[in-house]
């Protein structure tokens, strides 16, 4: 069994890109639990496709020149990841992909789709960092079925129009949480409040289309603006993204060599969040008996409640069926609010009684060993191939070969 992903090298949620290493860039590998695991399969060989836009360095070029040099990047990644180079077979020309393989594509990064023709193959599309832009795209490619940590077929109100063409599969995956979140600190020894977490973030678009909110994690802003007002039931060390760079001030007419000068003064300079990325994430949930992880206005939880949990916490979550879709239970692994401030409080002052201690250690003890034994990675990487197996089964029983 073959499984393809399009420009491994350049897929910064499976291995460490060059850039990354060349600009001594921090990176979330957030699947690379997927990658290690394919690796581990002795039945499964792992292919790259290297496209004519595999230049991870610079993927907006269309340079042949340049474009050449996309096979020594490949090779290079793959070593400084400490992969071997004959563990990824790379397939360098379209025909080359079979039509019993399974093919990987990650939204996020529009090179991969750059076909001459679509591949007459099983085609699967994460839709990691979910974009509803991307809808155009992925028609064209026509997949059988996406994926994510959350179904934005029934969270996202505006995937009808976004991507309306699609009536097959969409299967949701857990988050998976990194080895080093673990419980440290004995529960009782806890702080007897929440600790709430998570980037804020204003990508717009579509965001103000479909909200009316340029805002992507209100939830987490309602918390953040209220921070002082909430110190009885929550310390807040949620980070506006922008909160570092807005010392650096460029009129909406600047010239486009300035706005280039702002890019590279804040990706060198400034940075962002250095305060939120100051203290240790595993030390800070175990300080504390409770979390809140505020979610995404677009239908996404954020990878933080995972961690959380792993940590010991007792999770605070919407009641919207987000965490239902992974087999949690409200009152069982998580404790549920309306997403109103007020019914946070309440929620919390009332697990904070004396009275009410050893029924709020019991949900985040259950919370925890749920999570450790559905989210971590080989668990959740082979849930996700066998999934993907099932499906390409039944679509290479309608698409005989051609």
């Amino acid at each position: 069994m073959r499984v393809v992903f399009v420009n491994l090298h350049g897929n910064e949620f499976l291995v460490k890109t060059l850039n990354k290493f060349i600009f001594k860039q921090s990176v979330a590998m957030k699947h690379k639990y997927i990658l290690d695991y394919l690796l581990s399969r002795d039945d499964v060989e792992v292919c790259s496709f290297v496209n004519r836009r595999g230049l991870s360095l610079s993927y907006t070029t269309r340079n042949r020149f340049l474009q050449s040099f996309r096979f020594l990047d490949h090779r290079i990644a793959l070593k400084k990841n400490g992969i071997p180079l004959d563990k990824i077979k790379v397939l360098k020309r379209e025909d080359e992909i079979r039509h019993d393989d399974i093919v990987i594509l990650y939204q996020v990064f529009p090179p991969q789709f750059e076909f001459d023709k679509r591949p007459d193959a099983f085609i699967a599309v994460s839709q990691l960092h979910f974009a509803a832009g991307a809808g155009p795209m992925l028609e064209k490619v026509d997949p059988d079925l996406l994926y994510n940590e959350s179904n934005m077929r029934e969270r996202f109100v505006g995937f009808g129009d976004c991507f309306g063409w699609f009536d097959k599969q969409y299967l949701v995956i857990p988050f998976v949480f990194a080895d080093r979140f673990k419980v440290v600190k004995p529960f009782a020894e806890r702080q007897n409040k929440a600790v709430s977490v998570g980037t804020i973030t204003y990508p717009g678009g579509y965001l103000n289309k479909y909200y009316g909110n340029n805002c992507l994690q209100p939830a987490r802003k309602q918390i953040y603006d209220n921070a002082e007002a909430l110190k009885p039931w929550i310390d807040c060390f949620n980070s506006d993204y922008l909160e570092d760079v807005k010392a650096v001030n460029t009129s909406t007419g600047a010239a486009k060599f300035l706005k280039v000068i702002r890019r590279l003064h804040d990706k060198f300079f400034l940075g962002h969040q250095k305060k939120y990325y100051s203290f240790d994430m595993v030390e800070k949930f175990n300080d504390y008996k409770m979390c809140v992880v505020g979610e995404e206005i677009n239908g996404l939880p954020g990878i933080g409640f995972v961690e959380g949990m792993a940590c010991g916490c007792a999770y605070f979550g919407q009641t919207v069926g987000y965490y239902e879709d992974y087999g949690m239970k409200e009152g069982v692994h998580y404790i549920g609010y309306d997403g109103t401030l007020d019914d946070l409080k309440a929620k919390i002052g009332y697990y904070q009684q004396p009275e009410h201690q050893q029924e709020l250690e019991t949900i985040a003890k259950a919370g925890c060993e749920f999570v450790r034994s559905h989210f971590n990675g080989p668990a959740a990487a082979e849930s996700l191939l066998n999934n993907l197996i099932d499906a390409q089964r039944r679509w290479l029983a309608d698409h005989p070969k051609q």
